[in-house]
């Protein structure tokens, strides 16, 4: 959804992707239809009591109407307001869908807490236009009236007092064409400032570990007066806009009493006619800046929903679409003149082509850049390649449901995400149906983690804290393995798993996999010499090309890369 589309096109592509909950929003539009006549009513009393028409029945009437526009006035808004939640409530679940189905190319462009300012922040701009059209309609109804009043009264009071009204447009459209900028503004600061705190509060330890306080401080500061400045020219607009309201007010005020003077001068209006004329014009001052002000409002979101239709115009990956998982005696991973980089980055892999055999243990090794992590994405089917084919069991990746694939594997990489509820739900987390106690255990056993989660006072059940920041890094990586063994893959991709773990606890680690995985297909990047050479085969990677490929033997014969692994392992 492009800036410069027209603000109709913008709004129609916008909305029709929801379900707006458009009977609330009648009930809150033929409420305001009752309360512009209502408030007519209320005028007409009130003008009766100040020519002096003390009876009974006109205080009854002008109390009634009084108390019963009161509560039109409580009952509208609180009716729209509940529409307008709705409206909000179904954007954050159609934008929190969306972003759960951003393909991964896609989800690693975009900063987590940049959408996470668009969830929260600037989706609550969306009702706007639905509220504004409705209460928009109702106050229109409401100016026709009190024109219609003034105009029968007096009618050529009512023509100098209408030609008013293409000077308020004017001056609420210049305004209005300023709003978006000023929405866009305000918004853009707002998700650098949600930005910047997100990410560094986050790594709060390592700036303390820097001595970087002072210069995050400058940077936070910065952050903030980024916001000030927005917020300062919001602010400033928004007087601009009181400000026209004012003059328009004055404007019409200065005319009515110039030229209700010269009618009562001339004989062709009553004394009190000017106060009469004050009353209903009151109401018609109300329902116009009503008017002009559904304009503003329109530009305003429109400025601060841009990004949010961003979002929602991006391509899903479709996780249902594609072929179904064919099982295969042919378990290899199969890469042929795979070519690939990271939208307009350069490029990773060059023509890459490689066998890695299943059923056995496979070490990816070389220099860091050399796209080892980027082939680990590959087999997974998390991004597709340039060119070229990638095969898995007989499956190729590219024509494969990505969510049969993805449950296919097992992934640990070297820093693992955890989330903020207990280890058994992180332990548990994707697991289908019911998983009994002794499984769980069973792979917390597997990855050595079983003997301090039983220390924890509440065991299974302890809190973790956000991304699990109670743990330390081994702890947290050990339940991480859990969780992927738990899942009893066919095929378990480890990236750098044992980085956090001391070598000792972590290959009694790696033996345990290989007894559990034994049959099924383990990939895996490591620096470690002692780790590769437990590997069946060996893939060795150089600048995004393979270099050589096979058993430790062939690949040490010609490889320069290995060679010197094993020299800087004996050295050191």
């Amino acid at each position: 959804m492009k800036n410069n589309k027209h603000v109709i096109s913008f709004f129609l592509s916008f909305y029709r992707r929801l379900s707006i909950p458009w009977w609330l929003y009648l009930i809150a539009f033929g409420s305001g239809v009752v309360y512009a006549e209502v408030g007519m009513r209320v005028s007409e009393y009130l003008v009766r009591v100040n020519k002096g028409e003390l009876y009974n029945s006109v205080i009854l009437g002008y109390v009634f109407f009084t108390i019963f526009n009161a509560l039109l006035g409580f009952l509208r808004p609180l009716v729209e307001e509940y529409a307008n939640q709705k409206v909000i409530l179904r954007v954050r679940f159609s934008m929190w869908r969306k972003i759960l189905h951003l393909p991964m190319d896609q989800f690693g462009k975009e900063q987590p807490s940049s959408l996470v300012s668009a969830v929260t922040n600037d989706v609550t701009q969306a009702t706007l236009v639905i509220s504004g059209i409705f209460s928009g309609a109702a106050s229109l109804f409401g100016f026709v009236r009190a024109c219609m009043i003034l105009y029968q009264y007096n009618s050529p009071l009512a023509a100098y007092l209408l030609l008013c009204i293409p000077v308020a447009v004017a001056m609420f459209v210049i305004v209005g064409k300023l709003q978006f900028t000023i929405m866009k503004k305000r918004y853009a600061a707002l998700n650098e400032m949600t930005t910047f705190f997100s990410e560094h509060l986050s790594a709060g330890k390592y700036v303390k570990a820097q001595v970087m306080e002072e210069k995050e401080l400058e940077s936070g500061y910065a952050a903030i007066d980024s916001r000030y400045k927005a917020d300062i020219y919001y602010a400033f607009m928004e007087q601009i806009q009181v400000l026209t309201n004012s003059l328009y007010s004055l404007l019409t005020t200065v005319v009515m009493a110039v030229g209700g003077s010269r009618l009562i001068n001339a004989g062709k209006m009553e004394a009190t006619g000017i106060n009469m004329f004050s009353t209903y014009m009151t109401q018609v001052n109300l329902y116009m800046a009503e008017l002009l002000t559904v304009w503003q409002n329109v530009m305003g979101s429109k400025g601060a929903l841009v990004r949010v239709g961003d979002i929602l115009d991006m391509e899903e990956e479709h996780t249902e679409k594609g072929n179904s998982w064919t099982e295969s005696e042919n378990r290899d991973i199969v890469f042929k003149n795979v070519n690939f980089g990271y939208g307009s980055e350069k490029e990773i892999l060059h023509d890459f082509s490689v066998c890695i055999p299943g059923g056995k243990t496979t070490a990816v090794i070389g220099d860091n850049g050399s796209g080892k992590s980027t082939v680990m994405k590959l087999i997974q089917g998390f991004y597709q390649p340039d060119s070229g084919e990638i095969w898995v069991g007989g499956n190729k990746i590219s024509e494969t449901s990505p969510r049969e694939c993805h449950k296919k594997f097992g992934y640990v990489l070297q820093n693992n995400p955890l989330m903020s509820g207990t280890i058994r739900d992180n332990i548990l987390y994707g697991t289908e149906g019911e998983t009994p106690e002794e499984e769980m255990k069973k792979a917390a056993g597997e990855a050595r983690a079983d003997s301090f989660i039983d220390a924890l006072p509440n065991g299974y059940d302890t809190t973790l804290g956000e991304a699990g920041n109670r743990l330390s890094s081994g702890q947290k990586q050990r339940i991480a393995i859990a969780r992927a063994l738990i899942a009893k893959p066919d095929y378990l991709i480890l990236d750098e798993a044992g980085a956090s773990l001391d070598h000792d606890t972590y290959m009694k680690i790696y033996h345990g996999i290989r007894k559990k995985m034994e049959g099924n297909t383990i990939v895996f990047i490591a620096h470690d010499m002692r780790e590769i050479a437990e590997a069946d085969y060996l893939v060795v990677m150089h600048h995004g090309r393979l270099e050589a490929c096979g058993t430790h033997e062939e690949v040490f014969a010609v490889s320069r890369t290995y060679q010197e692994y094993l020299q800087s392992t004996e050295a050191s």
